[in-house]
């Protein structure tokens, strides 16, 4: 398997925004929201790999499967594809809370709750596995199983995108490898 984050001839941002590569081959985003999206194919089954970071308590992000290609904006990923979250407060922005399980680091976004919370510390390396096989989606946070997402509409061909949320939010990803399955 190659990173595919080393070659980012292949990646497009849509919607506002945008990552930057730092000096440590990783990449980082910046502004928002949009998503910067893996152009050079579409995957079936898979199993996904991504390192990431936060560097600070607010920072949100997440990587985003079975997207269908975008142009300009971000929306039809939202609309059709799967985000699999990174916020570490679980901010649930209809009800004005923290702490909900559906949109805790490792949820299917507002689809399979994070059961779990196995995210490092600020700072540090977490490591993302995420198989998408069939109708399943299958999340593993650090060697931790912490969602199953069963019933997804969209099962066959799709990019994979990562998300740059908003102003001041600055999270870093390395090393995003993709087994088909």
């Amino acid at each position: 398997m190659r990173d595919l984050l080393q070659d980012l001839d292949n990646w497009r941002m849509a919607g506002p925004g945008g990552f930057r590569r730092l000096a440590d081959g990783s990449v980082e985003s910046h502004g928002g929201s949009g998503l910067f999206w893996y152009t050079a194919a579409a995957f079936d089954d898979f199993r996904l790999s991504v390192e990431w970071r936060i560097l600070h308590e607010t920072d949100n992000s997440g990587v985003f499967i079975r997207i269908p290609p975008l142009t300009n904006s971000p929306a039809p990923a939202i609309e059709r594809g799967y985000e699999v979250q990174i916020d570490e407060r679980g901010i649930n922005p209809a009800a004005r809370r923290e702490d909900d399980p559906l949109h805790l680091t490792g949820a299917v976004y507002r689809l399979a709750p994070a059961l779990q919370r196995a995210s490092h510390g600020v700072g540090e390396w977490n490591r993302f596995e995420i198989v998408a096989r069939d109708f399943d989606i299958a999340v593993t946070l650090n060697g931790i199983g912490v969602s199953k997402f069963t019933g997804a509409l969209r099962r066959r061909g799709g990019h994979v995108a990562l998300q740059n949320h908003h102003e001041g939010s600055a999270v870093q990803f390395r090393r995003l490898e993709i087994e088909e399955l």
